[in-house]
C-alpha cells in the first residue's frame, strides 16, 4: 500500500518532466505509461498496467457494476485490458460467464493473458485477448455487442500513426455504437488522463442525438444509444 502511494505520488508528479518518468519507468518503479509520452513503438513493446486502484480503478469499478446488475451471458467488448486481466479472470467465476473480447496494443499485457492461459485452460473459453491496436478495427472484424468498455477514449489515437489505423477517436466511437444491440451500453471512465477530450466526444454525441446517459457508478458513466439514432 505505501509503495502503490508512493508510486500514485511520483507518476502524478513527474508528467511535465519526461525525462524523469522515462528514467522512474526504465528501472521500473513507474510501469504504467502512455504512447504520448513514450512514443508508440516504445509504448508496445514495454508497458504494462499492473492493478493501481489509487491510479486506474475502471476495472475494478466494471467488475464491481456486472456482479451488482447480475450481468451474466452478454457479450462484451473491453478496450485496455492490463496485465492484471482482473475483467476476465472474474467473469470465470459466474455462473454464466459472459462473452468477453478484449484487446491491448502491449506486448507485455498479451504475454501475461497467454501465460494465464496456460494455466488455466478454460480461460480462453469465454476471455479472448487481441494484441493489435483498437484504432485498426472495422466493422467486419467486430461481433454485435451488449456492452462496450471505452475507457482508454482520447488516450491513446495519435495522428502521426493516422495511415496505420481506420479510426480516430471520434470515429472510434461511432463504430462501437453501430455493433451496440439495442439495450446495450457503453461505459466511459471520469478518471481518465483523457477524460477532458473524451468528456467533449461523449457531448458533441449527446447533441447530436446518438447517446444519452443512463446512470453512473463510482467513476464510471454508463451511456446506450437512442433507439431513433442513426
Amino acid at each position: 500500500m505505501v509503495i502503490e502511494r508512493i508510486r500514485t505520488f511520483c507518476w502524478q508528479n513527474t508528467r511535465n518532466y519526461k525525462t524523469l518518468q522515462t528514467f522512474l519507468y526504465f528501472i521500473k518503479f513507474l510501469r504504467p505509461a502512455l504512447p504520448q509520452q513514450f512514443g508508440t513503438e516504445y509504448y508496445r513493446k514495454n508497458s504494462s498496467w499492473d492493478l493501481y486502484p489509487n491510479i486506474c480503478s475502471c476495472d475494478i469499478e466494471l467488475v464491481e457494476y456486472l456482479n451488482k446488475n447480475n450481468i451474466e451471458n452478454k457479450s462484451i467488448f473491453h478496450f485496455g485490458t492490463g496485465s492484471h486481466h482482473i475483467v476476465g479472470l472474474e467473469n470465470q467465476k459466474l455462473s454464466k460467464p459472459n462473452e468477453v473480447i478484449g484487446i491491448t496494443a502491449s506486448v507485455r499485457e498479451h504475454q501475461a493473458y497467454v501465460n494465464l492461459y496456460l494455466k488455466e485452460r478454460g480461460l480462453m473459453k469465454y476471455y479472448k485477448v487481441i494484441f493489435g491496436d483498437i484504432y485498426t478495427l472495422s466493422d467486419r472484424c467486430l461481433p454485435l455487442l451488449d456492452i462496450v468498455t471505452l475507457f482508454h477514449l482520447g488516450e491513446f489515437y495519435l495522428p502521426e500513426e493516422a495511415t496505420f489505423v481506420n479510426h480516430n477517436d471520434e470515429s472510434l466511437l461511432e463504430l462501437f455504437l453501430d455493433k451496440l444491440n439495442l439495450g446495450g451500453k457503453i461505459f466511459f471512465f471520469t478518471k481518465s488522463f483523457a477524460w477532458e477530450k473524451a468528456l467533449c466526444i461523449i457531448q458533441s454525441f449527446e447533441k447530436k442525438g446518438r447517446i444519452e446517459k443512463v446512470e453512473e457508478y463510482k467513476s464510471l458513466l454508463v451511456y446506450t444509444k437512442k433507439a431513433d439514432s442513426k
